[in-house]
């Protein structure tokens, strides 16, 4: 134990209760955790197992040395005898006898290369004997039962011929019984290993279902929160049409008051009937669009089957003005009625988003013709909608990152979560998929539903 405490220049004990040896220094340090670390250095592990030792009764075992620095290793006068034999001749390696009924012995310590780091102070060499380990235990007790043995010579052969033959047969038993004890002991050491091994297994899939288990919580809470800021605007929105209503009413009655005033003033009736004819059209695109806006933020509440090409265009609806504004050009292709079973309103949403991030990219690029193109189409198992752009694509050290949480590209603007909630309610509520590729000159988004019966077609 020396040696390998040695070794390691002394080793560090993590412990409020040790008290540090006084004479090393450090004698002990602060871990970053604020733990006390106590130095225990060859010497002082000497003495910590010498105190154990001590215990037993009548047994004592120290280290000393004839150079002290801590007095406690103080020798006796028998000690210092052999220590100074020891340093005249250092080829003895140990010492021991047997006077009045104690055994004695001591052991050299002989300096080596890493007992310098403590005792080069005090002028040590390699191979120079710096002090002993003393043990000391009282043998009267083994010498009254040998005197009781040589009383009768004759019982003491018989004696010891029963005790060898005793001795032999409990060797026996003893190596016997040891052989079956570690075998067993083997055998349970590989029986906790396994045990071990299957907790430790244990805890990482259990800290890995924590881990997924949390993710998957915390993009739930993602989602809630946009569905719930979705149909948040969508009330918004209702109460604005609500209050839209009567003002409406109010401006149409006063322009069919101002008609009949007008022409009872001699103005043309027909003229006045194409300005009414124009103006109550305004007023019923008003009155329509924010219905539009108001139903569409309008969550689903259960799957349906709806159009795939209607749904598009109320996204398209939506975004109209803005693209008209900007001169982007967006067309939808679809050959044939194509009718999906799912969440009609969140479905749109995730076209609108993707139309808003590739007219975003068509703007921030200032691109000479942009455009949008909506392809829509179907096989035996899956249904397509591909929303493309001309915008120039995504950059390759982006692309596989823009459907995580809270990343964008966008310069001050975006949030990064429009794409994510995009994944999330294809994957999650319409168990499809939502995926991107770079294309020539721009960037295609590609959604891939499964054909699905409706569940309650049969009930």
């Amino acid at each position: 134990m020396r040696h390998w405490n040695a070794q390691y220049d002394g080793v560090y004990v993590k412990s409020e209760k040790l008290e540090p040896n006084p004479y090393l220094n450090p004698n002990s340090i602060k871990s970053a955790n604020n733990e006390t670390m106590v130095w225990v250095n060859p010497a002082f592990m000497t003495r910590q197992i010498s105190d154990i030792a001590s215990l037993r009764d009548g047994f004592k075992l120290k280290i000393t040395s004839n150079k002290l620095i801590n007095k406690n290793n103080a020798p006796d006068e028998d000690e210092k005898k052999i220590l100074d034999q020891f340093d005249i001749n250092p080829n003895i390696p140990y010492w021991w006898e047997i006077k009045n009924n104690e055994f004695k012995f001591i052991g050299a310590l002989k300096t080596e290369q890493a007992c310098l780091v403590c005792h080069a102070a005090q002028g040590y060499k390699v191979g120079d004997i710096r002090g002993g380990i003393s043990v000391t235990f009282d043998v009267k007790k083994e010498f009254e039962q040998l005197n009781e043995i040589n009383k009768d010579k004759e019982q003491t052969i018989i004696f010891l011929i029963i005790a060898a033959i005793g001795a032999i047969i409990t060797l026996l038993i003893h190596e016997n019984t040891k052989r079956i004890n570690e075998q067993k002991i083997s055998k349970l050491n590989e029986s906790l290993e396994i045990k071990v091994k299957e907790l430790d297994d244990f805890n990482q899939t259990l800290h890995n279902k924590v881990k997924i288990e949390i993710e998957k919580q915390r993009e739930k809470e993602n989602l809630l929160i946009q569905q719930s800021k979705l149909a948040a605007l969508g009330e918004m929105i209702g109460n604005i049409a609500h209050q839209w209503r009567q003002p409406i009413g109010a401006v149409s009655a006063i322009m069919m008051n101002i008609k009949w005033t007008a022409i009872s003033q001699g103005v043309d009736k027909k003229f006045l009937d194409e300005r009414m004819n124009e103006a109550n059209e305004q007023l019923k695109y008003m009155s329509q669009t924010i219905d539009d806006f108001r139903n569409f933020f309008k969550p689903n509440k259960e799957k349906e089957y709806f159009d795939l090409k209607n749904e598009i265009k109320k996204a398209y609806k939506i975004s109209q003005e803005s693209l008209l504004y900007n001169n982007i050009n967006l067309q939808i292709f679809s050959s044939s009625t194509i009718t999906v079973y799912g969440y009609a309103n969140e479905f749109s949403q995730v076209v609108l988003n993707l139309i808003s991030n590739a007219k975003d990219v068509l703007i921030e690029r200032k691109v000479e013709t942009p455009r949008i193109e909506i392809h829509t189409s179907q096989d035996d198992k899956n249904i397509y909608c591909e929303v493309k752009d001309n915008g120039g694509g995504i950059e390759e050290k982006y692309i596989n990152r823009i459907f995580e949480p809270y990343f964008t590209t966008k310069q001050h603007q975006g949030t990064g979560i429009g794409l994510y909630i995009s994944k999330e309610i294809i994957q999650k509520h319409m168990q499809g998929t939502l995926e991107v590729k770079n294309i020539k000159n721009g960037a295609s988004f590609i959604i891939c539903l499964p054909i699905q019966k409706d569940e309650n077609a049969n009930t």
